[in-house]
């Protein structure tokens, strides 16, 4: 009978891995590859921009708070305006008129505004801003837009508060956002003493 449910639970977790699949267009979207994110001087995957305070923030890999993995990026943002310090990941190569979807997980010391947008990479427009409030748990949240440009990239806007965030598990595709791609840590089996199992998942819905 144990048998039997661990191979009922292995097949509930690959039914739910199998349906809530992306294609993914961020690379090292939980940070646990080593890159150099501030002042990034390729301006590749990850980097940071910075204007007046905003250049004193502090940003680095956090291995204590994490959601997916076992790294979150942390943020100590700088700046009287939102758009003082931006962390981006670019580029993503996309089609005009066509929808991409940009999650991520976040949480707050307090809560805390956090802005995010789309923008061409040769920076001649941007669209889809959308401004979040985060909260002291972990949670997932979507912006959803048509590009308007044939490459772009996703930007957080960190100022405006000087509360500290983290950022983990980003995936950027192309479509409508799809429901239930989820971090590993919400991937679990747990076994109690007694030899029963529990399987948890999808408890955050994301805030749009």
């Amino acid at each position: 009978m144990r048998l039997r449910f661990a191979v009922g639970i292995a097949l509930l977790f690959a039914s739910v891995i199998a349906h809530a699949q992306v294609t993914n267009l961020a690379l090292n979207p939980s940070f646990e590859e080593d890159e150099v994110i501030l002042d990034d001087p390729d301006w590749l995957q990850w980097a940071t921009w910075g204007d007046g305070d905003g250049l004193n923030t502090a940003i680095a890999v956090d291995d204590q708070e994490y959601i997916d993995g076992a790294r979150s990026i942390r943020v100590e943002p700088q700046g009287a305006e939102n758009w003082h310090f931006i962390l981006l990941y670019l580029p993503v190569p996309s089609v005009s008129g066509t929808n991409y979807t940009t999650t991520f997980w976040a949480k707050a010391g307090a809560e805390r505004p956090l802005g995010v947008q789309y923008k061409a990479t040769d920076n001649t427009v941007s669209w889809g801003y959308e401004d979040f409030v985060l909260s002291e748990e972990w949670t997932e949240y979507v912006l959803t837009s048509a590009a308007e440009s044939a490459e772009l990239k996703t930007e957080f806007f960190c100022a405006a508060s000087d509360v500290p965030f983290w950022i983990d598990f980003v995936n950027i595709y192309e479509g409508d956002y799809v429901e239930g791609v989820l971090p590993s840590m919400l991937l679990v089996t747990a076994i109690d003493p007694a030899g029963s199992a529990s399987v948890t998942w999808g408890d955050v819905k994301a805030a749009r």
